[in-house]
């Protein structure tokens, strides 16, 4: 993806930081990319520092040395600390982190919010408007929690209720 379209007035479109994140996942290059556009950007939004925290998690994934990948991990969760900090309340923010820390490695032991977060999402996913974090968004967050988010029969029924709002 070309910077400026990443990039508006100096400032990172979430919206696009969204779609690449999406299709960076899978792709060690995009990655790469993605992470240099954030760095040289330093925003300080707790959303794209979400973002960012994500980003670091997936290239420690594809690092070879193992030091490395371990140091990585932990800055990714300094960096969703610091955006959960200054976004307490934030869905979306809460969301990455949970999506992210249920994948990694429990004896990594960097997994220490994944039930904060996940009571915080079943409530804040009921009170959240789709105008807030768009239609798109809200179902992609719904059915990760559905399909991969270890949810009991009741929370699942908590979740199926946004697919009422969509």
């Amino acid at each position: 993806m070309p910077l400026p379209t990443l990039v508006k007035n100096g400032q990172i479109d979430i919206n696009s930081l969204r779609e690449e994140y999406l299709k960076a996942v899978n792709d060690d290059k995009g990655i790469e990319y993605l992470l240099g556009i954030l760095a040289k950007n330093n925003s300080s939004d707790a959303l794209v520092l979400a973002y960012q925290a994500c980003l670091e998690t997936l290239k420690a994934k594809i690092l070879w040395n193992p030091l490395e990948k371990l140091a990585l991990a932990k800055q990714s969760q300094h960096t969703f600390a610091k955006a959960v900090s200054s976004s307490p309340n934030n869905l979306e923010i809460r969301f990455l982190r949970y999506s992210i820390q249920l994948s990694l490695p429990s004896y990594l032991y960097l997994s220490n919010d994944l039930e904060e977060d996940k009571n915080l999402i079943l409530k804040l996913i009921q009170e959240v408007e789709v105008q807030q974090i768009g239609t798109e968004n809200l179902k992609r967050i719904a059915d990760f929690m559905l399909q991969k988010g270890q949810c009991s029969q009741a929370e699942k029924k908590v979740i199926s209720l946004v697919y009422t709002k969509l």
